[in-house]
């Protein structure tokens, strides 16, 4: 069945493509391929709109064609300007420098650059006049996620002081006005990102720095650090339980079922009672992707979005589907134990196993239906829905399935 919102989407990527995308194209081969595209691009999105084709008669034809072009010139004739989500990190220096003015008044910026590729957050560099490098973690308008960094900056205040490798939060802006969206300025640590959420160039020596500092995450003691009431299921009796219920709960106002999602919610649910009761610090989304890296040194673990009180298997489960490409599994369980990483059953890496690919699933599935419903119709929430989303999908099954008939 043709989707009725299929014009719409292909208008929103013809958008996306003479706004972000041709103003950079300076090769005449480059422009006249990109032009072709829009008219195609612009073509489709009109075509298919259109229930029926002309009436009988060579008059009534005319009249249609006529009507059906100018559908298509009016498409291509409309003013070119960035929807969606994607233009929010477009932020003058001066901005910054004004609001750096009331806090740290030798802060001048210099130059704004936007770092690409930010799912659920936007990471923006700073280079100040004096030379210092800053970073910063910002809101979107339109969170899929449904985190803030207002919630991960008391979490990653507190492990900063615990020799944990993450880089120092140096102010929070708590109200969206400031910039568009509230924000985290943070300093900035060497090294570069060590992977995506489906591949990774990490070394087994970085896997295995990787895996120490897992242990020292886990190790923490949230009441000793504070941040109980800060954390999210800081304060329950049973924080897996509650994780599990709190994403049932949005998966079933948020999206459209999917009987797949409904058999995964239902096997956890199965599972819990037989995983025990953790209430540790875990990261939350612990993959390769959220690392910095220095040769074969980890230098920053970054992300605190979903950090929450519950099973550090979690995290361990998270981060297996890449790091056991990289280094064989045992060998990383290994490092992990030797850095004082606490003991992990199968059964939990199994439970969680399954979760990770749920909970992906479930976000990449807000995405889509965001996009679906006009929330943020920015190319970055259209890939996640019709590509990530789907593929959540299939390495759900696949691990439900293993799980099942283990």
């Amino acid at each position: 069945m043709t989707d009725p919102l299929l014009g719409e989407k292909l208008r929103s990527i013809l958008t996306a493509l003479r706004a972000d995308l041709k103003p950079e194209l300076q090769a005449g081969n480059a422009r006249l391929r990109c032009e072709l595209i829009e008219m195609l691009l612009a073509r489709l999105s009109i075509e298919v709109e259109e229930e029926a084709g002309p009436a009988a008669g060579v008059e009534a034809e005319r009249d249609w064609r006529n009507a059906h072009e100018a559908r298509i010139a009016a498409v291509l004739a409309a003013p070119v300007a960035a929807t969606g989500s994607g233009s929010e990190l477009e932020i003058p220096a001066a901005v910054f420098s004004a609001w750096f003015a009331g806090r740290d008044a030798g802060i001048e910026i210099a130059r704004v650059t936007t770092v690409p590729g930010g799912r659920s957050k936007g990471t923006i560099l700073l280079d100040c006049v004096d030379g210092r490098q800053l970073v910063i973690r910002r809101d979107f308008a339109a969170a899929v996620t449904g985190t803030s960094v207002s919630d991960e900056f008391p979490v990653i205040r507190a492990v900063h002081g615990q020799g944990l490798r993450v880089p120092e939060p140096l102010w929070l802006e708590s109200s969206p006005d400031a910039i568009g969206g509230r924000f985290i300025v943070f300093e900035r640590l060497r090294g570069k990102a060590m992977g995506t959420l489906f591949a990774s160039d990490a070394s087994p020596a970085f896997c295995r720095d990787f895996a120490a500092e897992l242990a020292r995450l886990h190790r923490l003691d949230i009441d000793a650090l504070g941040i109980a009431d800060a954390l999210t299921y800081g304060r329950e009796d049973h924080p897996v339980r509650a994780h599990l219920e709190s994403y049932e709960r949005r998966y079933r106002s948020g999206m459209a079922p999917v009987p797949l999602i409904d058999a995964a919610f239902a096997w956890l649910h199965e599972r819990l009672p037989h995983i025990g009761n953790e209430r540790r610090l875990v990261h939350g989304d612990a993959g390769l992707h959220n690392t910095l890296g220095d040769d074969d040194r980890l230098t920053g673990l970054l992300d605190w979005e979903f950090a929450h009180a519950g099973d550090p298997a979690e995290d361990l489960a998270y981060c297996r589907f890449l790091v056991s490409r990289v280094l064989p599994w045992e060998e990383f369980m290994a490092a992990y134990r030797g850095a004082g990483g606490p003991e992990v059953s199968d059964a939990r890496l199994s439970f969680f196993t399954v979760w990770r690919t749920l909970l992906l699933s479930v976000l990449t599935g807000f995405a889509r239906t965001s996009y679906d419903k006009d929330v943020d119709r920015d190319l970055r929430i259209a890939a996640i829905g019709y590509n990530t989303f789907p593929k959540q999908l299939r390495d759900l099954a696949n691990d439900l399935a293993t799980e099942m008939n283990a």
